[in-house]
């Protein structure tokens, strides 16, 4: 892969250490996949809403690797994602995956689902 394609491929997501982490874990009790898909699907209180789930890598699929995990998206969902971080937070209010996403100008309160 040329390098140009692997900085423009890390403009679309990125992951924290402590995300990076978490998905390992879980990662672990999933043998068959390949790494985290993160992909934008229509529908929730805002119009768009995130999906995540363990999943094999497709040919169409950017794959970025950041701190050992592989973060799988197609290519309709890369155009939504771009400069978008995933974290991890835990507290008393609760623990999860959180995304930021700059693209984003409007969400409901879950923070699953926003509009463009």
């Amino acid at each position: 892969m040329a390098d140009t394609a692997v900085s423009t491929e890390t403009q679309i997501v990125s992951i924290t250490e402590t995300a990076a982490s978490e998905v390992k874990k879980l990662l672990a009790q999933e043998p068959d996949k390949d790494g985290l898909r993160l992909e934008i699907r229509g529908g929730g209180c805002s119009g768009m809403s995130y999906g995540m789930s363990f999943d094999k890598s497709k040919d169409q699929d950017h794959i970025i690797e950041e701190h050992g995990v592989k973060v799988l998206i197609d290519p309709k969902s890369a155009i939504y994602l771009k400069g978008t971080q995933l974290d991890f937070e835990g507290g008393l209010q609760g623990k999860g995956f959180m995304i930021k996403n700059p693209q984003a100008k409007g969400s409901c309160g879950c923070g699953n689902s926003f509009s463009v």
